[in-house]
């Protein structure tokens, strides 16, 4: 079954495990931004949602999928699965998305 989505809004249903594949995704993606020279990283804002168990905007999810894929390339072994089943499911929601304008899936 694919994610619900509302609008522009995207519910994951993130297990714990997910969520923090997700978090660290996310923030080694808003470290790299960092280190580039960008100061405000638009990856904390999906993080922030996350953690409150909230539905993504298209763009949010976009950034997770991206940052599932850099990160899934030296995951531990533990969050490969888990993280490959998030990755296939975020991208899912984000072709099934009317508006979205994202760029195609990304292999790892």
């Amino acid at each position: 079954m694919s994610p619900s989505t509302n609008g522009n809004r995207i519910a994951l249903s993130l297990s714990r495990e997910e969520a923090w594949i997700a978090h660290a995704a996310l923030l080694d993606a808003g470290a790299a931004a960092v280190d580039a020279g960008d100061d405000a990283p638009a990856q904390c804002r999906p993080i922030r949602r996350i953690e409150r168990d909230r539905a993504l905007d298209a763009d949010g999810a976009v950034l997770l999928r991206d940052a599932l894929v850099e990160y899934l390339g030296d995951a531990p072994v533990r969050d490969r699965a888990p993280g490959r089943a998030l990755f296939r499911r975020a991208d899912d929601a984000i072709e099934a998305t009317p508006q979205s304008t994202a760029r195609g899936p990304q292999e790892f």
